[in-house]
């Protein structure tokens, strides 16, 4: 009686120990910024150099020489750019003051129509803003208040109405005294202090990263070790699979983002400088850096040059010339050249990448925000191994967090027809028919059976499911038949050819239409019974037609003793020249083991887990076309 008492208060305190180490660590990596920014920076720069170093290495270069190579050619490629960048903007500062003729002319321009839309705009707002400042007629004058006092460490100045002293009928003003204020001059240190104050942060920074880098790169198989031994001890398998599953994701989506951004930068460039912008490598190395930010960064990038030609343009060709430029190269980057040399994602969903970003950048400012999509990667793949922080892998990774068939059965639940065809269409376009129909709707038939016997759903619910299920079936194989020329299904009993049995219910009903949706590609000729036929109807009708291929459906784990005693009473009718199989449909591994030996003492002769294995093994049996089965 003690034990549930003393084990429930620990259970919220447990649960609460991952919450408590998120906030933690957020609240360390905020406060030790100055600490972790370029720990972060020369982590993320190894793993960018690490394919570099490995394919020097494999050209039997040394460690050291491979490491010194590469870091002096990425440090030499980033100092290139940021020179380049300085004179680039030095010169547009330079020049910029020329354009504002231009820029004056044209708001000019969108002013001149007296009768425009921009005037009309402008008047109405002037005609509201009057209104709203306008005083009440109705309102009383103010009296004259006095004059108020003002007060001054200690002492009161008094304004009084006395004129000044006169002379005669003239007054008499004295001219106002100049002020002038005289800035001594500071020491040669104190403007050596001035100068040096900005620069010696950011390239204290610099010549610290570069140093982690180098010496990163150098031990990286020991601070592998290490890590391992410090955090996977007694979990050595699960340790390696998480540090090369991160540094994997990380590596190729910073060298695939390096050769996206730079194929995106230098036609941006080249656009521009056709166009007739300015300083246009400045905006060509600038759209391929801020491109690191995702979503946003690319039109951030855009912004500069539009405005630029505004001003530099004398009409709107340019303007409109840039903005189509980048929309088309931002297209075929997005569309063309990143699926194609990412192949595999990060693993985060796109909702995942807009909030890290935004975090990152809370957390780090600008760095941070380049940071962002690869510490988010490190994060998720953390939530991913260790089980404490399971919930990262939910919030951050692309994965469903449900399966596709427990969303199916919800939307059925809710009766939500519209929303299951959506859901099993999308699955198909992605997958196939076979694979929808074994990995969403039989599971969802088996969810069906297990709530139904538990009595957790009502007999008319029931009936429902079973309805929209049918529905959406017979839906995916219309168009399957619509998309493939496929043969639809026939309901001539003559030469059948292949006849589907259920074993017991409707999910074993439902299921042996799948099938049969499924060998419509092959042209047999098919007939299926409905659940509502005896047994002893089902076994002389099989008698009658005499097919070649016999199936009997079962949803287990309901109808599998059905299923067993229909088989061994078709085997007794039919004899053995009747093929006999069974498919226990989205059976696990572990249930099959338990229940071959049952079908095999009836003496089935072949056993099917799958809708897809069955119909591949059936249409070849059948000996269809080539073509068919390859379909």
């Amino acid at each position: 009686m003690n034990s549930p008492t003393t084990a429930t208060p620990s259970q919220p305190l447990t649960r609460g120990i991952p919450l408590v180490t998120v906030v933690a660590v957020v609240a360390v990596l905020h406060f030790g910024q100055e600490l972790f920014l370029p720990l972060a920076l020369a982590i993320l720069i190894s793993f960018l150099l690490a394919p570099v170093i490995r394919w020097l290495e494999k050209r039997r270069v040394g460690r050291v020489s491979s490491v010194i190579i590469a870091a002096l050619l990425a440090f030499a490629v980033i100092g290139a750019v940021a020179y380049t960048v300085t004179g680039q903007v030095i010169d547009l500062a330079n020049t910029l003051p020329k354009y504002k003729s231009n820029l004056h002319a044209k708001i000019v321009s969108l002013k001149s129509t007296k009768n425009g839309p921009w005037s009309r705009a402008t008047a109405t707002l002037k005609d509201l803003s009057a209104d709203f400042t306008k005083p009440d007629s109705n309102a009383a004058a103010p009296s004259p208040a006095a004059p108020p006092a003002a007060e001054s460490h200690g002492f009161s100045i008094h304004l009084t109405d006395s004129p000044l002293p006169t002379d005669g009928a003239k007054q008499v003003v004295k001219d106002p005294l100049p002020v002038e204020v005289v800035y001594s001059p500071g020491n040669a240190l104190e403007s050596l202090k001035t100068f040096v104050a900005p620069v010696a942060g950011p390239l204290g920074t610099a010549a610290v990263v570069v140093v982690l880098v180098i010496f990163m790169s150098l031990a990286r198989e020991d601070m592998r070790d290490r890590m391992i031994h410090l955090v996977g001890r007694g979990r050595l398998h699960v340790t390696t699979q998480a540090l090369d599953e991160a540094g994997g994701r990380v590596s190729r989506y910073l060298v695939a983002q390096c050769i996206v951004n730079v194929s995106y930068g230098i036609p941006i460039g080249i656009g521009l400088w056709l166009i007739g912008i300015p300083n246009a490598v400045l905006w060509g190395m600038l759209a391929g850096i801020l491109r690191f930010v995702p979503y946003v960064g690319a039109w951030i990038a855009a912004s500069f040059p539009i405005m630029l030609s505004l001003a530099v343009a004398t009409s709107w060709n340019a303007p409109l010339l840039t903005l189509a430029l980048f929309i088309v190269v931002e297209l075929v980057c997005a569309n063309v050249l990143e699926p194609w040399l990412y192949g595999s994602s990060t693993g985060l969903s796109p909702m995942a990448i807009i909030v890290a970003a935004i975090f990152w950048a809370w957390l780090w400012g600008p760095v941070g925000l380049l940071l962002a999509t690869p510490l988010t990667v490190c994060v998720a793949v953390l939530g991913k191994y260790i089980p404490s922080l399971s919930f990262l892998e939910i919030l951050l990774g692309e994965t469903p967090p449900i399966a596709s068939s427990d969303r199916c059965y919800q939307r059925l639940l809710a009766l939500d027809s519209d929303e299951v065809s959506k859901l099993c269409e999308d699955y198909t376009a992605t997958h196939s028919l076979a694979a929808t129909f074994d990995d969403v709707l039989l599971p969802v038939l088996r969810l069906v059976d297990a709530e139904s016997r538990a009595g957790s759903l009502d007999e008319a619910l029931k009936k429902e499911v079973y309805r929209v299920v049918r529905e959406v079936v017979s839906d995916l194989g219309e168009e399957d038949v619509a998309r493939t020329g496929a043969i639809p299904i026939t309901a001539d009993s003559t030469a059948v050819e292949f006849l589907c049995l259920p074993a017991s219910n409707e999910s074993d009903e439902l299921a042996a239409l799948m099938l049969l949706h499924l060998l419509a590609r092959g042209g047999l000729k098919t007939e299926f019974v409905t659940s509502k036929a005896l047994v002893g109807e089902m076994v002389e009708l099989a008698a009658a037609q005499q097919p070649r291929l016999l199936c009997i459906s079962s949803v287990p784990p309901a109808s599998v003793i059905p299923a067993q005693h229909l088989c061994r009473r078709l085997r007794e009718r039919l004899g053995a020249d009747t093929r006999l199989m069974v498919g226990l449909w989205n059976e696990t591994p572990a249930e099959h083991a338990r229940r071959l030996d049952r079908f095999k003492r009836a003496q089935a002769d072949e056993i099917f887990l799958t809708l897809a294995g069955a119909a591949n093994e059936i249409l070849l049996q059948a000996g269809c076309p080539p073509a068919a089965k390859a379909a």
